[in-house]
């Protein structure tokens, strides 16, 4: 059964599939070869021309119209800038001055600061090209259509005025006012910790002071006692050496001085306007181990605080004493040691410096400048004379320590002796005293002349 209906239905579709060919041949015979154009029909109006035109007197008593148009431009809202804008405060640097002091800005999450006197415009615009798009300051402060307008405020925050000029440079209506006009607290710890910049040849972190080798030992107890006029001024102050060897070099300083980096040194100087535009180190404090620097940029926008720790130094003068052995007088002011067996010629306010385990007389202006200024370092004995001592006749002299922050005072006990001793080898063959007035530490003194002649006398004897 279901056979012969699918029979049946197979049919059926066959017979509407050849009707509809034939249909489709039918049409296709007879359309036309062209296609006729269609007339075009015009359209009557229904309406006769001017049949609504009025006399004038009825359009003269018209009145206004209910709605006109005015065009008017688009007037620019200002930026809220008072959660996007940061204040580092001012320069903090004690040479800067209130009038010229600068004020210090960046953009959350941007590190580029930007620096502007009070009153002045700060320039920015709208960056839509870093990611994300942000406010950015202008390059070198190019004038733009917004800046900002900063004041300093008593409690030490700053007053910030938003401005902002249209398209012809007229400067439009400062709206809305609470992004006009607001302040902002001064934030620091940021502005400490970013110290991207370098002093000479040397970038600026915690570690500075180590790599320019500074060293501090106290006071320099060898100028309080020999330093006269020309060092004064630097009695009792703390000092700091800088480099090594030939390049050292050192300053005095207490707390509150200044140093100034100027001609790759640190240089004393007030602050002022010789120390303007030049990285700036203040001494802060000054404990019996340890003493703070600030460290401020020269535009006084980066500061960092550094330690410095006192050298520590481990010398025995006792040991030194041992190497002196008083042998004799040659005359009135002239006498014989045997030191590390060597004889040696000493006269009141003789210099030996010890270098390498071996004493040198210092007799030349230049070996004594180049101990003074600390090219030439180690143990000093300074021979001041005979003193008496409980009625015995003492030798009298002081070592200072290598750093020169210790001095220790010796006496040794005059050997009586029949005559005098000749010495077998010096380790100077220069007549003592002789060059000894030359700057910066005279030691002769009044009967200078006689002890030369004494010696002479000995010589010719």
């Amino acid at each position: 059964m279901s056979k012969r209906l699918l029979i049946r239905l197979n049919l059926f579709l066959v017979l509407v599939a050849a009707c509809l060919i034939l249909c489709g041949s039918y049409f296709y015979f007879i359309r036309p070869s062209k296609i006729l154009p269609v007339p075009v029909v015009k359209e009557q109006l229904a309406v006769p021309k001017g049949a609504f035109i009025q006399p004038q007197e009825a359009y003269g008593k018209i009145g206004p119209p209910a709605l006109q148009l005015h065009r008017a431009p688009i007037t620019p809202k200002l930026p809220d800038l008072r959660k996007l804008l940061v204040y580092y405060g001012k320069n903090g640097r004690p040479d800067a001055k209130l009038e010229s002091t600068q004020l210090h800005f960046s953009f959350l999450g941007n590190k580029a600061l930007s620096s502007v006197l009070p009153g002045e415009k700060l320039y920015l615009y709208y960056d839509r090209l870093l990611t994300p798009p942000q406010y950015v300051f202008s390059p070198s402060n190019k004038k733009t259509c917004l800046w900002i307008e900063p004041a300093l405020m008593e409690n030490g925050s700053s007053l910030i005025k938003v401005g902002m000029c249209g398209e012809n440079g007229e400067e439009m209506p400062a709206e809305p006012f609470e992004y006009a006009q607001f302040s902002l607290p001064e934030k620091e710890i940021l502005r400490m910790g970013n110290n991207s910049w370098e002093i000479g040849k040397y970038r600026v972190d915690g570690t500075l002071l180590a790599r320019q080798k500074a060293r501090w030992f106290g006071v320099d107890k060898f100028l309080e006692r020999h330093g006269g006029k020309e060092y004064a001024d630097f009695i009792g102050k703390q000092r700091i050496d800088f480099g090594e060897e030939n390049d050292i070099y050192s300053v005095f300083v207490n707390v509150g001085d200044a140093l100034v980096w100027d001609n790759n040194r640190w240089n004393v100087i007030q602050p002022g306007k010789d120390s303007l535009q030049k990285p700036l180190l203040i001494i802060k404090k000054i404990d019996d181990r340890l003493m703070n620097f600030e460290l401020w940029d020269p535009e006084g926008k980066n500061k960092l605080q550094l330690n410095l720790l006192k050298s520590i130094e481990n010398w025995a003068p006792q040991n030194l004493q041992k190497q002196f052995k008083f042998l004799g007088s040659r005359t009135r002011s002239q006498f014989v040691f045997e030191i590390n067996k060597e004889r040696v010629f000493l006269s009141p306010r003789d210099w030996l410096l010890s270098i390498d385990g071996s004493w040198k007389k210092l007799i030349t202006p230049d070996e004594i400048d180049r101990y003074v200024n600390r090219n030439t370092i180690g143990p000093l004995f300074v021979f001041d004379g005979i003193v008496k001592v409980d009625n015995r006749e003492m030798l009298s002299g002081v070592i200072f320590s290598p750093s020169r922050t210790e001095v220790s005072e010796i006496q040794i006990p005059m050997q009586q002796s029949a005559s005098a001793v000749t010495p077998t080898r010096e380790l100077n063959k220069a007549k003592p005293n002789a060059q000894h007035k030359m700057r910066p530490f005279p030691r002769m003194d009044d009967d200078e002349d006689d002890n030369e002649d004494d010696f002479e006398d000995d010589d010719d004897e």
